[in-house]
């Protein structure tokens, strides 16, 4: 009744146990990852839209919108026209419990003007 079946299902918890952690460490980090890789898509996309809008000679306010609309309302929108070229920076930041790794992602896109 007690022989070597009770043992091997002892060790199988005690290896599960083991193993439990890295575990749950990879599978954190592959959220982590997709997390950072979804925000920083979102960043560009919203940087290259609001260059665009910028190098048509659309309002500031426009521009900021298309960002905002793209990226979220809590990115931060840069615009610089330097002669003939409109460039954009946005910048997502990341949740919290990202922080210790990486606060935000940045994105940067350059247009020429239209005209």
């Amino acid at each position: 009744m007690g022989g070597a079946g009770s043992r091997d299902e002892g060790a199988a918890a005690a290896e599960f146990a083991m193993v439990m952690p890295a575990l749950v460490l990879v599978i954190g980090l592959v959220v982590g990852a997709g997390t950072v890789g979804s925000a920083q898509l979102r960043a560009q996309d919203a940087a290259r839209g609001a260059a665009r809008e910028a190098a048509r000679g659309e309002p500031r306010s426009e521009v900021l919108s298309e960002a905002r609309k793209r990226a979220g309302e809590g990115a931060r929108v840069t615009i610089a026209e330097e002669g003939r070229y409109a460039e954009v920076t946005v910048e997502v930041p990341l949740p919290e419990s990202l922080a210790p790794v990486l606060e935000s992602v940045r994105a940067r896109a350059t247009a020429r003007r239209e005209g």
